[in-house]
């Protein structure tokens, strides 16, 4: 009797198992990166402050199908970095994290991170979005899902989001909140966004504006004192009340495409000078031209832009700084470089480790990976790709760029950051792997000696091999 039960109990079981997996299915996605970085000389100076590292990371996005167009999404982070922990850069190789590393014989184990978790819910007209999902608009200009094989960083947001599907149209209104204290009401930041865009497969065309408010009350502002000495600022006695509004245009032909988008920003950081609000009023450009290879083996690509920097002189903060994802080339705005902070990229590092805005010296460039942004200066980056064969690509990139404003340092200093000029070997054995190796010259000009200091502005180059699996 008691063997008849249990085998009715064990079929029982079986029979509700297959029932909830018939009804339910999961769906993985993910990839693995294994990056090295090497560059001489990013101060420029003596000491060189040579970088040298190796960056290994994995992330898995498993999708569970609960329903018809009903799934909850969430995404894990394997070898998260511990020097920049809510990024995807991955782990130094070799950092062990064990107790008495010189004597262990294993790298010790990190944690696996969760970076997102969020429910879909896709309608005829329309698609809901709920928990916390990644966001990215444009060109990436600003804001960045990292969805590039060898992107470090990503822009997540607890939100609640609908998007509405009319035609090429859709509409999309965003509440969400960056920060919240406690289980009380107060001590919040909240954003508050609407999206409008136009998008045509058949046309190659986008139109798009994204407008946005964020709030937060002065208790729960974390600004480090280096960043408010990088904002011209003393403390932190006010309220955070910012709008930022991005514009996207782009337009493609068989021969011929472009690409524009436009950010700005403009309100109150929530740090004061004195009795005085420091208020921000900066913006940015990017634009991108490209003619596709079609059946030719050459394909030619132009990068533009700028992003206004800050003149102390004003009780504004005018500063205005690309996403870190969004690269013109290997060095130039995107490694940290010199001896002073040139680009006023400070006031958005929350790094107590490198020195204040005050005098302006930029420290740890040599133990930095590339968070450099595109600030303070205008760029112009004309690339021109070859298809070797099937497999292997070759492109060479000429990137220059000027300061904007170089009041911050010094009145007589030259705004010529000099020229740069990546060669790059991509091998591509599947549509799903690839194998990158990067050298960059960087000729650096006249700005980095900052006027009558007469800083070293020595050249300095370097090398990347980096290998992505997408599966």
């Amino acid at each position: 009797m008691l063997k008849t039960n249990l085998l009715k109990a064990l079929g029982l079981s079986v029979a509700l198992l297959s029932t909830t997996a018939n009804a339910m299915s999961l769906d993985w996605n993910g990839g693995y990166r294994f990056e090295w970085t090497e560059v001489d000389r990013p101060s420029l100076a003596s000491p060189t402050q040579r970088k040298a590292y190796g960056l290994n990371y994995l992330y898995l996005s498993p999708k569970i199908i609960a329903a018809d167009g009903v799934n909850v999404i969430s995404r894990f982070d394997v070898l998260n970095s511990s020097a920049y922990p809510n990024s995807q850069l991955g782990e130094i190789w070799g950092l062990n994290l064990g107790d008495s590393p010189s004597t262990s014989d294993n790298q010790g184990s990190t944690n696996i991170r969760v970076s997102q978790l969020y429910l879909n819910v896709n309608q005829e007209y329309g698609a809901l979005i709920v928990g916390r999902a990644p966001f990215e608009f444009g060109l990436g200009m600003t804001y960045s899902a990292g969805k590039g094989a060898f992107d470090h960083w990503y822009d997540t947001r607890d939100m609640v989001a609908y998007k509405v599907v009319i035609g090429d149209w859709f509409v999309m209104p965003v509440l969400s909140r960056k920060q919240s204290s406690g289980f009380g009401q107060g001590g919040t930041i909240t954003t508050q966004g609407f999206q409008i865009q136009y998008e045509s497969e058949e046309n190659k065309s986008v139109i798009g504006v994204y407008q946005e408010n964020v709030k937060g009350v002065k208790e729960v502002l974390d600004y480090s004192t280096g960043q408010v000495n990088a904002f011209g600022g003393d403390a932190v006695n006010s309220n955070l009340n910012i709008q930022r509004t991005n514009f996207v245009l782009g337009r493609g032909f068989d021969s011929f495409g472009f690409k524009v988008e436009a950010g700005f920003q403009s309100g109150e950081t929530g740090v004061t000078k004195g009795t005085e609000d420091v208020s921000v009023n900066g913006y940015g450009i990017a634009a991108e031209l490209y003619i596709p290879r079609a059946e030719s083996k050459w394909d030619w690509t132009l990068k533009f832009g700028m992003a206004t920097g800050d003149d102390p002189a004003s009780t504004d903060f005018g500063g205005y700084a690309f996403n870190r994802n969004y690269n013109a080339g290997m060095l130039l705005f995107n490694h940290r470089l010199g001896q002073k902070d040139f680009m006023n990229t400070n006031a958005y590092r929350n790094d107590t480790t490198a020195a204040d805005g005050t005098n302006g010296v930029l420290a740890n460039v040599g133990n930095s990976a590339d968070d450099e942004y595109i600030s303070n200066a205008m760029y112009i980056a004309p690339s021109v790709g070859y298809a070797w064969n099937d497999r292997v690509d070759v492109r060479n990139t000429l990137v220059y760029g000027q300061l904007l404003n170089t009041v911050k340092n010094s009145v007589d200093s030259s705004k010529d950051l000099g020229l740069e000029w990546d060669i790059e070997v991509i091998y591509k054995p599947s549509e799903k792997i690839q194998w990158v190796n990067q050298v960059g010259l960087l000729f650096p000009g006249e700005a980095w000696k900052n006027g009558s200091e007469g800083l070293e502005n020595g050249f300095t180059f370097g090398f990347a091999s980096k290998a992505a699996i997408s599966f």
